[in-house]
């Protein structure tokens, strides 16, 4: 009996002798996994949207935008400077009757508020315009961060912009473009396939 309690001794002493070590080595784990220095990347978004396909394509579009409604915006300011000069002819005005004096002013304030009024909706198209393509440039870039991250094993992506300093080793702009062209590609070769995929025959309802 006394061998036999001597041996449960032993076999708790060890058992919690193996319970402390275990509780030291996860305390050592979890201390190393705490000063385990984190990996940082920056990005530089300005890059990454000149550089990159879509930012490219994007940057086009509004261009294109911006160029068609200058054009408009033109050819109504030409339309008002005529009218205008028409007042700065004195002999022109001295040939015109009381009602169709009245008529040129009538049509310069409707041409004036006109021109006013579209300039400011133009405005207020290519500021809307704007605001849509940063908010898609950005949700690009920060898919290409994830996937980069993952693939990199990087805990920490940031805006070049919000740092103070950093070195070009940390920064993966290049990396980040890259994935976005290779998504810009794939994307536009699956719309491709699916345009030129033909249109789904008819079922045909044969009577017997």
């Amino acid at each position: 009996m006394k061998n036999m309690r001597q041996i449960k001794t032993l076999i708790l002493s060890f058992f919690f002798a193996s319970a402390y070590a275990l509780q030291a080595i996860a305390a050592d784990v979890a201390t190393f996994e705490q000063s385990k220095p984190l990996k940082i990347a920056l990005v530089n978004f300005k890059t990454c949207v000149e550089k990159s396909k879509v930012g490219q394509k994007e940057q086009v579009g509004f261009d294109g935008m911006k160029k068609q409604m200058e054009t408009i915006m033109i050819e109504k300011e030409k339309t008002l400077s005529d009218v205008s000069a028409k007042f700065n002819d004195m002999d022109y005005l001295d040939s015109l009757s009381p009602e169709a004096e009245a008529d040129l002013k009538h049509k310069y304030r409707s041409l004036s508020q006109e021109y006013q009024q579209q300039q400011n909706q133009f405005y207020q198209t290519l500021s809307q315009a704007n605001v849509a393509i940063v908010q898609k440039l950005t949700q690009d870039v920060t898919k290409a961060c994830e996937k980069a991250a993952k693939t990199h094993g990087i805990d920490l992506i940031i805006n070049e912009e919000a740092a103070f300093y950093n070195t070009s080793a940390v920064d993966i702009s290049q990396i980040i473009i890259k994935i976005m062209d290779e998504t810009f590609t794939n994307d536009n070769s699956e719309k491709e396939q699916a345009a030129a995929a033909p249109a789904p025959t008819p079922a045909v309802d044969v009577k017997k």
